[in-house]
């Protein structure tokens, strides 16, 4: 799928613009996380382990509606994400039905990276793009549950 091409399936698929849910930030550990909130004034509003990342998923209130996640990995591939150091990750839209997005999205030659849409940290589903059609930029599509 061309770059043109994933930013149409997305228009299709969201019906809209897309209110931006979150911005994740993978950090190597709880102490870079720590450090991270201390410098940037971020405070935790709550924390939760999502089992098929194998990581802790940590929602931080910023000034406005859009939180920022820092994500610190207990192993698996998220440890290894930009060799070990972290960073910015993705970004997450939020959409009413992760069903039709997927199909949407399967309509037009993309597919969402799991087969099955996972229990995110907070209260909702989520699932992410393939990055292979986004020329590797992570969205994640998260549904309020």
């Amino acid at each position: 799928m061309t770059d043109a091409g994933a930013l149409a399936a997305a228009a299709a698929a969201l019906d809209g613009p897309p209110r931006l849910h979150h911005v994740g930030v993978v950090q190597p550990d709880f102490e870079a996380a720590e450090a991270f909130m201390a410098l940037t004034g971020l405070k935790e509003a709550y924390r939760g382990y999502v089992e098929p990342f194998a990581c802790w998923c940590l929602f931080c209130c910023a000034d406005g509606p859009t939180a920022i996640e820092l994500v610190v990995p207990n192993g698996g591939q998220l440890a290894k994400f930009n060799r070990g150091a972290g960073g910015l990750h993705h970004y997450a839209v939020e959409v009413a039905d992760l069903d039709v997005v997927r199909d949407r999205y399967a309509a037009r030659g993309a597919s969402l990276l799991m087969p099955e849409h996972v229990k995110g940290a907070g209260p909702f589903l989520c699932n992410f793009l393939s990055p292979i059609s986004t020329r590797g930029v992570q969205i994640e599509f998260v549904q309020p549950i």
